[in-house]
């Protein structure tokens, strides 16, 4: 069951909001472009924290809302028919934005996927609904989405890679070598069962990897 969030002081809402504006312009070769685009984000955008477990995204749900995630880890899964474990597709950390982008603009139902969080998060989004608007008015918001787009390519491709590696011991030392967010002072912030699903490998063969690659 999906727990309740704390409320957020004022002085809060406004260093997150103004945090993703920030992001935002900082994708611009020039910032200034963001013009009243800044505005109207600081007006319509939701800070809210979440805690870990929480779903953003489930079968048959419409994905209503993009989010920015200021902190934390957020996993995009399918559940396999016949073995019932997950399949970990993408994995988003702090600095990104969470969003299926076909599903959220076009507001197709969830079939398969999940979207839940790793950890405790902060999060700040905003509706498909008020996305409609500043796509309409503000011609800037496609330039940000094929910069998002691009992001998000990037960081699948790094994981693509590690999958296609032969040697499945080698795929995590790789990984800690990629994504090196994905632990802290030499703590793995994903679980076994995620590191095995994120690199497409089996448990033993995990633990015969850290003897190569010790954490």
């Amino acid at each position: 069951m999906n727990k309740k969030s704390f409320k957020l002081t004022e002085a809060q809402i406004l260093e997150w909001k103004q945090e993703v504006v920030n992001y935002l312009a900082s994708l611009l070769p020039d910032s200034n472009s963001m013009g009243a685009l800044a505005q109207v984000l600081m007006s319509t955008l939701k800070p809210h924290f979440k805690l870990k477990g929480y779903f953003l995204l489930q079968p048959d749900m419409l994905m209503t809302e993009a989010h920015y995630l200021r902190k934390g880890l957020i996993k995009l899964y399918s559940i396999d028919a016949q073995s019932g474990e997950e399949k970990i597709r993408f994995i988003w950390a702090a600095g990104s934005i969470v969003v299926l982008l076909e599903a959220f603009r076009e507001r197709l139902v969830n079939e398969v996927l999940y979207i839940e969080l790793m950890e405790d998060c902060e999060l700040v989004s905003i509706s498909n609904f008020c996305m409609d608007d500043i796509y309409e008015e503000h011609t800037v918001a496609y330039r940000l989405t094929e910069k998002i787009r691009a992001a998000e390519i990037m960081r699948k491709d790094s994981q693509t890679e590690i999958l296609q590696m032969v040697d499945k011991k080698m795929r995590y030392c790789v990984c800690k070598q990629k994504f090196p967010e994905f632990l802290v002072n030499g703590v793995w912030r994903l679980s076994n069962k995620e590191i095995c699903s994120f690199i497409g490998t089996k448990e033993s063969t995990l633990l015969d990897a850290r003897k190569i690659c010790p954490d």
